[in-house]
C-alpha cells in the first residue's frame, strides 16, 4: 500500500484488521513481498470513483465498528469470499444495501459521539465525514456564525470621527472615518524621518568611489570630474529618490579631446527611485556663458548593468528642446549607491537611443523596443588636481519633493553661485514644521494653573 500525503484522514490503517490479510501476516515465517488488488473484480461492472468510495466506506465502518461492519458486509452465511479475494462476493444490488448500511453505521457514530442529529446534516457534510476531512460541528459552527454577528453589530455602533490633516503638499484634507483600521496611523515603510537618519552616513561612502571601466569606448572624449564636486554632490543626496545636476566644463587648451568638468548646476527638481523631473528651461548665467553643457549627472538607489530607459528618454529630451546640446559632448553620469560606497558609470546616446528616446516620452510605463545599443560607455576620471563649484537657484529650494505641487515643467529660475542644502535640510520642507507651531498656539492658549511639583 503506497500512502501519499493528504489533508484526508483515510482509514487505511483498518486494513490490518481484515481476517485474510491478519491471517497471513500471523503465518508469515519469512519476509516476502505480496500484492492485493482491494478492489476485487468491482472494476468490470461499477466505474473507480464507485469503486473508491465503496472502498473508503468498508474501512472507515471497520475503523469504527470492526464487528458491526463484518456483519453487515456478510449479512448472512451464504455469501462467500473467493479465494483470491478479499471481499465477499456480492451482486450490484447487495451491494447498493451494504453501502447504505456502512453510510448509517458511520453516521450514527459521529451523530453519537458529536451530540448530532444526523438528519440535520447536508450531503457535503456527509461527504466530509465519510472522507474523514475535519468539520466542526455544528455547535460550533453557530457559535462561530455568533460572534460574527455580534461583531457586525457592535461596528455598526460605531462613531463617526473627522480628522483634520495637511499633505506633503501643503493641501488640507478633512477625513470622516467610523472603523477602527481607518482611525490607526498609517506608518510608511519609505518614512522620510527613516531616510533623513541614514542619509547623514551618505559622507562616508565618499570614502570609496568606485568608477567603471568595462566595455569603455577608447575612442571618443575623455571627462574629468572633480572629487570636490562629486563628494558634496553625494552628501546633499538621498539614498532612495533621485537628484540631479547640469554638468558644465570646458577643454585645457593642450587638449581638446579631454573635457574638465568645471561647474554642477543644480536646477529645481523632484524625482522618484526611477527618475528625475527637470525645468524645460535651462540655466542662464554670465560664469556659464565661457562653459560648454557637457551634459547631466544623477544618483540612483541602486546599481544597474545598463543605462535605464528612463535616462534614455530624458536625455534624448534634453538633446531635443536645446540646441546647445551637442549629443557627441554630452553625457549621462550615474552615481549608484551601492554598500556602503558609490559606484560612477559614463554613458553617451547613440543616434538609435536618441530616436527611440525622443519618440517615447512616458518614463513611467513600459519601454518597449528598448535595446542596449541605444548607449555607449564613454572615459571618465575623477582628479583633485582642480577643483569645480556649484550654482543653485537664487530664489527658493533645488528639492521640490516635499513640495511637489509648486514644480512646474515651464518655471522661470535664476541660479547663483552658491552651495545646495543637503535634501533633507529644512528650507526645503517648511510644511513640516506647521504641526510644531499650531502645538506652539495651543500650549499658549492653555492657561491652566498646574502645580509645580519640582518646587
Amino acid at each position: 500500500i503506497v500512502i501519499k500525503g493528504s489533508d484526508l484522514q483515510l482509514p487505511f490503517q483498518a486494513c490490518l484488521k481484515i481476517e485474510k490479510l491478519g491471517d497471513l501476516i500471523l503465518k508469515a515465517t519469512e519476509p516476502q513481498m505480496v500484492l492485493f488488488n482491494l478492489y476485487d473484480d468491482w472494476l468490470q461492472s461499477i466505474s473507480s470513483y464507485t469503486a473508491f468510495s465503496r472502498l473508503i466506506l468498508i474501512l472507515r465502518a471497520l475503523h469504527i465498528n470492526t464487528d458491526k461492519a463484518k456483519q453487515i458486509l456478510r449479512p448472512n452465511k451464504d455469501v462467500l469470499t473467493e479465494p483470491h479475494h478479499i471481499w465477499p462476493s456480492l451482486d450490484n444490488q447487495d451491494w447498493i444495501n451494504v453501502e447504505v448500511a456502512l453510510k448509517n453505521l458511520i453516521l450514527a457514530d459521529y451523530g453519537q459521539k458529536n451530540n448530532v442529529n444526523i438528519h440535520s446534516l447536508t450531503q457535503s457534510e456527509v461527504r466530509d465525514i465519510i472522507l474523514g476531512m475535519e468539520i466542526a460541528p455544528p455547535s460550533e459552527q453557530r457559535q462561530q456564525i455568533a460572534e460574527i454577528e455580534k461583531q457586525s453589530g457592535e461596528a455598526s455602533q460605531l462613531t463617526a470621527v473627522t480628522t483634520r490633516t495637511t499633505n506633503v503638499h501643503g493641501d488640507e484634507m478633512i477625513v470622516t472615518t467610523t472603523s477602527p483600521h481607518e482611525q490607526k496611523l498609517f506608518s510608511s515603510k519609505t518614512d522620510w524621518r527613516v531616510r533623513a537618519i541614514s542619509a547623514t552616513n551618505l559622507h562616508l561612502r565618499t570614502n570609496h568611489i568606485y568608477v567603471s571601466s568595462d566595455d569603455v569606448k577608447e575612442t571618443g572624449y575623455t571627462y574629468i570630474l572633480p572629487k570636490n564636486v562629486l563628494k558634496k554632490f553625494i552628501c546633499i543626496s538621498d539614498l532612495r529618490t533621485q537628484i540631479a545636476g547640469l554638468m558644465y566644463g570646458v577643454s585645457p587648451p593642450s587638449n581638446s579631446q579631454v573635457k574638465e568638468i568645471r561647474c554642477i548646476v543644480v536646477p529645481p527638481q523632484w524625482g522618484s527611485h526611477t527618475f528625475v523631473t527637470l525645468p524645460n528651461q535651462l540655466p542662464e548665467h554670465e560664469y556659464l556663458k565661457e562653459m560648454e553643457p557637457l551634459g547631466w549627472v544623477h544618483t540612483q538607489p541602486s546599481e544597474l548593468p545598463q543605462l535605464s530607459p528612463q535616462d534614455v528618454i530624458t536625455h534624448a529630451k534634453l538633446l531635443d528642446d536645446n540646441k546647445s546640446w551637442d549629443g557627441e559632448k554630452t553625457i549621462v553620469i550615474t552615481c549608484s549607491f551601492t554598500p556602503g560606497s558609490c559606484s560612477l558609470t559614463a554613458y553617451k546616446l547613440t543616434p538609435a537611443g536618441f530616436e527611440w528616446g525622443r519618440n517615447n516620452r512616458d518614463r513611467e510605463h513600459s519601454h518597449q523596443g528598448y535595446l542596449p545599443t541605444f548607449y555607449e560607455k564613454v572615459q571618465m576620471l575623477l582628479s583633485d588636481k582642480f577643483l569645480g563649484y556649484f550654482m543653485v537657484p537664487d530664489q527658493g529650494s533645488w528639492n521640490y519633493n516635499f513640495s511637489g505641487v509648486k514644480h512646474q515643467a515651464n518655471m522661470k529660475y535664476v541660479v547663483t553661485l552658491g552651495v545646495p542644502k543637503e535634501y533633507y535640510h529644512e528650507a526645503h520642507r517648511p510644511m513640516h514644521f506647521l504641526n510644531f507651531s499650531e502645538m506652539e498656539t495651543a500650549i499658549a492658549d492653555d492657561t491652566t494653573d498646574r502645580e509645580d511639583v519640582f518646587q
